[in-house]
């Protein structure tokens, strides 16, 4: 391969109760993302679960490299409990989109705002 690298990252489980938030990155060559294009790949919430499962498993095996994070409810809560709540978890997911970002080394990266006012992400 040897277009450029691109990065992809969202998160899930914004907010959780009793699961963790879940932050994922994947890397990818530019001329693999037709193989995506050909999957219709789109908003796992939109997906039933047996479609998402189906899909992790095709983009595993496009994608050049991945990370998955995982954050516990009880450290959300311990980093959110000293301020206002969506500042605090703003902060905690751009350092680990960050630290994503510098494992995987792409050319252009893409980060889905977990805010609805980017400018506050």
């Amino acid at each position: 391969m040897h277009g450029l690298r691109l990065c992809g990252i969202d998160d899930a489980g914004r907010g959780p109760v009793i699961g963790p938030l879940v932050i994922a990155g994947v890397l990818i060559d530019e001329e693999r993302l037709p193989n995506l294009i050909r999957l219709r790949v789109r908003d796992s919430k939109t997906l039933s679960p047996r479609r998402r499962e189906y899909l992790a498993g095709e983009i595993l095996k496009i994608v050049e490299d991945y990370r998955v994070v995982k954050v516990p409810p009880s450290e959300i809560d311990r980093v959110v409990e000293h301020g206002r709540r969506l500042n605090r978890l703003n902060r905690l997911e751009a350092r680990i989109m960050a630290s994503i970002i510098r494992d995987l080394k792409p050319d252009i990266a893409y980060v889905d705002a977990s805010d609805i006012l980017p400018e506050r992400f």
